[in-house]
């Protein structure tokens, strides 16, 4: 800061450059699409329990036969946070959802329209009672019941009950009123409660899941699931994540297979065509019961396990031998069978006391194979981000280009502590041309840290 002096005495500038620290790096946040009954459709729901997940979308459905209108998002959900996932960012998706209504009566006329909260089959199961309050009719008593919680209004006209319950009403709103009606009330229910109806969940295409997978874009993820989704919607899932690359939200997908008359087509799997180094591929599907029946769900809700199992442990840690949290595989492959997914670039699940990913890979076969060196190099780029930005606007020479470099010295030493980077090598420069053009050079050699996938041992007998 530029000081003028004029009276005498002491001007202080403080540099703080050499304070700066790269920020928090995030590891485990998942971002997830699926379809509810229950919820606003196409924003984002910050969550860390399924206990919240199921009071804003819902519970999860009985499995149709048909597959059509299934809903993904609570059975993914589950899976992944009892396999580890804390924190998820959630996208209800689907068109023509058409929300649940009551409509109030005056007289033999239509009076104003109750709607449920947001869209979906839930709304149905909205009961309504409305009656004289201690015999007057000048006021009513309105009564709201779902699922065991209960809402009670007491109201002079139709306006004071729009009032009440767009304040404090988890279940219901009113959205207009005509000028005639506001000082009304509505006649007493016909019964001792009467439902809502007309809700619906609404259908899903690809369109949908490109449409809702935007809403993420701009959050901090570094897992992203499309509940229940299989590879035939690979190609949108690695489209989201090369267009997130480009804006620095970094972030690895995982989608699973699909079953084929009720199986899992080993050809099929292994004959993908997948090939990311930011996209994993699981297989099989797994058992999982819902309503005293077990069904068999495909490999793309093992991919809501294995993000929650990847999520709950550090960048440097492989998936490889690790077990996940589910109740059985649809098929138990052998040992060959394994080989040749795994040769296909498919993280593979086997039963071997307990339920064990084979080996933790993604769908590239070069350098990016192995999960952990996606995932160290994506924490890195985050951490050197964050200890580079803030030097931006700074001034460009050799007493801040040095503390930039400490600033990424003690990020960087701190992986090598982590055991996330073997050793690296670093360089802060700029030649006198760069400091014109505001350009800072910044070089380094990471070596990442790998993980033990075969141990060789020779005995020799005596």
């Amino acid at each position: 800061m530029v000081q003028t002096m004029i009276l005498p005495g002491t001007y202080i500038e403080v540099r703080d450059e050499a304070l700066i620290r790269a920020g928090g790096v995030a590891t485990g946040n998942i971002g997830i699409v699926g379809t509810a009954e229950k919820g606003p459709v196409d924003e984002v729901q910050l969550l860390s329990s399924l206990s919240e997940a199921k009071e804003i979308f819902g519970d999860q459905d009985e499995l149709p036969g048909n597959g059509t209108k299934e809903l993904t998002l609570i059975r993914a959900l589950e899976l992944i946070y009892q396999n580890g996932g804390k924190t998820v960012y959630v996208v209800r998706t689907g068109k023509d959802t058409k929300t649940a209504t009551y409509q109030t009566k005056q007289g033999s006329a239509d009076f104003v329209k109750l709607e449920a909260k947001t869209p979906g089959t839930w709304g149905d199961d909205i009961k309504i009672k409305i009656s004289d309050t201690d015999g007057s009719k000048k006021t009513k008593k309105v009564e709201l019941s779902y699922n065991g919680n209960n809402e009670t209004y007491t109201i002079t006209d139709i306006t004071d009950l729009q009032k009440q319950l767009n304040q404090s009403s988890n279940l219901v709103k009113i959205e207009t009123i005509t000028p005639a009606n506001k000082d009304k009330l509505p006649d007493k229910t016909t019964g001792s409660e009467e439902n809502f109806s007309g809700g619906e969940n609404g259908t899903t295409g690809n369109d949908e899941y490109k449409n809702s997978l935007k809403k993420l874009e701009n959050e901090i993820i570094n897992i992203v699931v499309l509940a229940g989704q299989d590879e035939s919607l690979g190609s949108i899932l690695e489209g989201h994540i090369k267009i997130t690359e480009g804006i620095k939200r970094e972030r690895i997908g995982i989608i699973g297979s699909s079953l084929e008359n009720g199986k899992d087509n080993l050809n099929t799997i292994a004959q993908h065509t997948l090939k990311s180094d930011r996209l994993i591929f699981t297989a099989p599907g797994i058992l999982s019961t819902s309503n005293n029946k077990q069904n068999k769900l495909p490999g793309a809700y093992t991919a809501a396990a294995v993000a929650g199992l990847i999520a709950s442990m550090p960048p440097k840690t492989s998936p490889t031998n690790k077990v996940l949290v589910i109740e059985g595989l649809t098929t138990e492959f052998n040992s060959s069978q394994l080989e040749k997914l795994v040769s296909s670039r498919v993280l593979a699940v086997e039963k071997r006391n307990g339920f064990r990913i084979v080996k933790g890979i993604t769908t590239d076969d070069g350098a990016w194979k192995q999960i952990t060196t996606r995932r160290i190099v994506d924490y890195a780029i985050y951490g050197v981000r964050s200890s580079c930005d803030p030097y931006i606007g700074k001034l460009n020479n050799e007493r801040v280009r040095g503390a930039m470099k400490s600033t990424l010295d003690s990020f960087l030493t701190g992986m090598v502590e982590d055991e996330a980077l073997v050793t690296y090598t670093l360089e802060v420069s700029a030649t006198r041309d760069q400091e014109i053009e505001g350009k800072v050079m910044v070089t380094m050699t990471l070596q990442p840290t790998f993980s033990i996938d075969f141990i060789q041992v020779t005995m020799y007998l005596g």
